[in-house]
């Protein structure tokens, strides 16, 4: 199963390529980006890990989608993905970064709500989560904004550097179904 191009009003969503793999590690190294996600030079953010999990779960329908503007579509913006989220085969994670020069755009809501539309409509998804550092306001203001409530937190899945206990958000289907269609 190959994951499908997407596209919004204004983004370009095309399924992560190995020729992306550059770009995605330069934003991985800007520590900007990187503050409450993990240190820069964390081995997990390098390109053998990130080639490593980016085309494990396609099989699944789950994968990375690189985002790029519609205005300028040779010019990487970020990512967004629907990646496990655990080792429960039901259990799906949404995953969103973007360059810094992108922020204050749009661009990470438009280009989730796009994936969440692919998650919840095509593929059917019962939940998403997300999971982010609590810190990290945008992130946790974004996922409210998408329809994301809080879920338990796992004193086991830690982020950051220092690591520190996730934030943990969930978004069920019915829940999305009900925010994304009109009231009759």
């Amino acid at each position: 199963m190959a994951l499908p191009e997407l596209e919004s009003a204004r983004l370009l969503l095309r399924p992560r390529r190995p020729v992306d793999l550059d770009a995605i590690v330069r934003m991985n190294a800007d520590p900007q980006v990187m503050l409450h996600i993990a240190a820069v030079g964390d081995p997990a953010m390098g390109r053998e890990a990130v080639a490593s999990r980016s085309f494990s779960h396609i099989a699944r329908g789950l994968g990375y989608w690189s985002v790029f503007a519609r205005e300028a579509p040779a010019d990487f913006t970020g990512y967004v993905g629907l990646i496990p989220d655990g080792d429960a085969v039901d259990e799906i994670q949404l995953s969103y970064r973007f360059e810094a020069r992108h922020w204050g755009k749009g661009y990470a809501g438009e280009a989730a709500a796009c994936l969440l539309r692919h998650g919840f409509g095509t593929l059917r998804f019962a939940k998403i989560g997300v999971t982010t550092h609590p810190l990290n306001a945008a992130s946790l203001r974004l996922a409210e904004r998408l329809g994301f409530e809080a879920a338990p937190t796992d004193p086991d899945i830690l982020i950051g550097d220092p690591p520190v206990p996730a934030s943990r958000l969930q978004l069920t289907r019915d829940a999305w179904l009900r925010l994304t269609l009109p009231e009759a």
